[in-house]
């Protein structure tokens, strides 16, 4: 029998209402001196972190598996891989030991909720291990969660993160397997690799989707180094070997743009372009939230044992910056919608990607189904269907054209390549056969969103690692 995968931690297992997003974990919504721009820490110093004091991993034995000072040192380790991102300014510093439980070792239920509630003060942001995964127990959740990250407190008007917080499940590096008592283990890499992808959300990162055929082909534990290289690190689901074990860096051409899209660097001007437009339905004019946008740099053919457009790709989700929830005034509860997201209908179906300067291909896909709640891409909570079939970007976008033909879009370092934008085919008409007559007559009507319901989502160990 296979052995399960690992369930990996929800990103928004302890903040409700956040917008995940292919690029940001959540933008500002209209308190917001700017709405519609990324929840990021604030910039001009470090972002000072606290660590439990006890051990990182103990075993069913009680023995100690890796010391605390072995743990603090792979936490400041796994953290220099967001911070040597050459064209990100984003730095993190140790800030000592957990304050606020004894001995500054969180052992106890009643230990997580003191620093967890001095997380939601701002006061600390603290980086917990459960060193046997009884804490996950303690709080109900799946035992098999490798790690989780939780943004503790936001600032709504200056756009900022204010505190936040990540689990480390030391069950996994016990250097024991039982699948009787769900413990399982992962490599050293394997876990860093989660625990990484953890610290990229406690750094304002949601999930992207890319190479999602790889997924979905069932490659688990054994994936092709072409389109592993290009799968990011926040996919929403670890299901490959460790990147490291294949000879790649950690972090994904996505991974590093997002985060130097987030805090840019003195270079970042001069080594990175974008592309931008927007996702249309068949109507050339309705604006469509919640598609994933693909750019791939064009394959060079005298690089005969490497495939650059599975390598180097990046991506965005359409309505990105724009609200989940506008908010309705006919059931009357929920007259202001949510709190995060931009109101401005000219935000809708829009995306905007980081590329490094080149030539590209441009496609759009659905987001997974099985992506959603914490585990979720765009600012959608559940997944929308792509309306039309997916398709890539050429000159002559219309209702009826060829899905399958494209064009290059070659971008320099600098402003954004705009209006590179979409006309998906074979969508339903925007309005009925008895609402046409408004429409000749000259009487605006507004875009319409999807609708969804929004729900919580718990993967099973079966379908792979949820992040």
């Amino acid at each position: 029998m296979r052995r399960p995968l690992a369930a990996l931690g929800l990103a928004y297992l302890l903040v409700a209402g956040l917008v995940f997003a292919g690029g940001p974990l959540v933008v500002t919504g209209p308190a917001a001196t700017a709405p519609g721009l990324a929840f990021v820490w604030p910039s001009g110093a470090p972002i000072r972190y606290t660590v439990d004091s006890g051990p990182l991993s103990v075993n069913p034995s009680g023995q100690t598996k890796i010391t605390n000072a072995q743990g603090l040192t792979r936490v400041q380790n796994l953290f220099n891989n967001w911070h040597n991102v050459s064209t990100a300014a984003i730095s993190y510093s140790y800030a000592g030991p957990i304050t606020g439980v004894s001995g500054g070792d969180v052992k106890s239920m009643a230990d997580f909720n003191t620093v967890q509630g001095s997380c939601k003060n701002g006061t600390q942001n603290p980086v917990i291990f459960d060193s046997n995964g009884s804490l996950l127990k303690s709080l109900g959740l799946d035992p098999l969660i490798i790690g989780f990250a939780s943004t503790c407190k936001l600032d709504p008007v200056a756009g900022h993160i204010v505190s936040a917080l990540i689990l480390l499940n030391g069950q996994f590096q016990d250097g024991v397997t039982n699948q009787n008592t769900n413990n399982f283990e992962l490599t050293a890499d394997q876990f860093d690799e989660a625990i990484t992808h953890e610290m990229g959300h406690f750094s304002g990162l949601g999930h992207s989707q890319i190479n999602l055929d790889l997924f979905q082909s069932g490659a688990f534990g054994s994936c092709d180094t072409d389109r592993l290289a290009g799968l990011p690190l926040m996919f929403p689901i670890a299901f490959c070997q460790a990147r490291k074990s294949v000879g790649l860096p950690i972090l994904s051409p996505d991974d590093a743009a997002w985060i130097s899209k987030l805090y840019p660097s003195s270079t970042f001007s001069t080594s990175y372009g974008a592309i931008s437009g927007y996702v249309y339905f068949s109507d050339g004019m309705t604006q469509m939230q919640g598609a994933n946008v693909i750019a791939r740099r064009v394959d060079d053919p005298t690089t005969t044992t490497i495939d650059e457009s599975r390598r180097i790709a990046f991506s965005a989700v359409s309505g990105f910056k724009f609200t989940w929830n506008p908010g309705q005034a006919v059931s009357g509860d929920n007259a202001a919608g949510a709190s995060t997201g931009s109101r401005d209908p000219g935000l809708i179906g829009y995306y905007e990607i980081p590329v490094t300067p080149g030539q590209y291909t441009v496609q759009i896909e659905a987001i997974d189904h099985d992506f959603r709640g914490g585990s979720g891409v765009g600012p959608i909570p559940v997944p929308s269907f792509l309306p039309g079939p997916q398709e890539f970007w050429h000159k002559y976008q219309s209702a009826i054209d060829d899905t399958t033909a494209k064009d290059i879009v070659t971008v320099a370092a600098g402003p954004p390549v705009s209006n590179i934008n979409f006309i998906l085919n074979g969508t339903p008409p925007r309005f009925d056969s008895n609402e046409d007559g408004l429409i000749s007559q000259g009487i605006s009507q507004r875009p319409f969103l999807v609708c969804v319901i929004r729900r919580r989502w718990i993967f099973g160990a079966s379908a792979g690692v949820s992040l």
